[in-house]
């Protein structure tokens, strides 16, 4: 069994391949080219933290909180609504 060395740096901006379904495939790109981007671009947007990190607004009370937090804010706020 021979080992060989895996490189840790990207060669290009859209190395990597994914294997999906192709109505998957295809929603992707339509979202993507939706919002005016690369599917790549779509994708990486996706996969950072940062992206998580949006406002949301309670369907309770109307306030807005992190995405992130809203369930936090559910059981502080709303006890006997979640």
């Amino acid at each position: 069994m021979s080992v060989r060395p895996v490189s840790l740096t990207m060669p290009e901006k859209g190395w990597a391949i994914l294997t999906v379904r192709a109505a998957t495939a295809e929603k992707v790109k339509e979202l993507a080219h939706g919002k005016g981007i690369t599917v790549d671009e779509y994708i990486n947007t996706l996969m950072k933290p940062a992206a998580h990190a949006e406002w949301a607004i309670c369907k309770l009370c109307g306030a807005k909180v992190k995405f992130i937090n809203l369930p936090d804010h559910k059981a502080k706020v709303h006890p006997k609504n979640t």
